[in-house]
């Protein structure tokens, strides 16, 4: 992931994580159809451990990796029956934690932080954490106003645009098939960012 990214999140990660545990993610309305019953979760990028607690009250079994040391100690503080189940790491380096063979994978609003040349190691990355038959829940934006000339934010964010697109074609190469695409109002309530939803499934030898 992005340094200077990692390095803002970092500094704010008590302000964002207040942020993200006031609003419900848009994307767990679709959480009941993209896993199925009793899944082994992993959440990559986990921020504030938001989206696993509300997995792990559908019954999910549940783990969290995030590469800011902040968010691996805030989400277990914020939800305690995370305890021992967020590790710091990520992408594009990511080895498979907590034992691997995952049912099902999330990524929400953390690919676009990947640069270009990361993208194809990342998707890699992502599979060898998955089962065969396993889930892929990825967001990103599909607009996002606030970005300047350099892929930046006013926070120096990277968010590299027109993600989705490239990312499914990498995907179905590595053995991924889409299953549904949605778009996703801003949790946040943010004018000029929307994002885009897509679930796919790995296939079988």
């Amino acid at each position: 992931m992005d340094k200077a990214t990692i390095s803002y999140y970092e500094q704010s990660a008590q302000a964002i994580a207040n942020r993200y545990e006031a609003v419900s993610n848009s994307l767990s309305a679709h959480f009941d159809l993209a896993f199925r019953n009793k899944s082994k979760v992993l959440d990559i990028g986990c921020g504030s451990g938001r989206d696993l607690a509300t997995l792990s009250k559908l019954g999910h079994d549940c783990y969290g990796i995030d590469p800011t040391s902040e968010f691996v100690m805030l989400s277990q503080q914020l939800h305690p029956e995370l305890s021992g189940r967020i590790a710091t790491g990520g992408l594009p380096d990511l080895q498979p934690p907590f034992g691997g063979d995952f049912d099902a994978i999330l990524c929400s609003a953390v690919l676009m932080h990947i640069d270009v040349a990361d993208l194809a190691a990342s998707a890699t990355a992502i599979k060898s954490c998955l089962k065969a038959g396993g889930r892929l829940l990825y967001s990103v934006p599909s607009k996002r106003l606030d970005v300047v000339a350099d892929n930046r934010d006013a926070n120096g964010r990277l968010f590299i645009p027109d993600q989705s697109g490239r990312l499914q074609r990498i995907f179905e190469g590595l053995g991924f098939q889409k299953i549904s695409t949605w778009a996703n109002s801003d949790s946040m309530g943010r004018d000029g960012v929307e994002w885009e939803s897509v679930l796919m499934e790995l296939r079988g030898p």
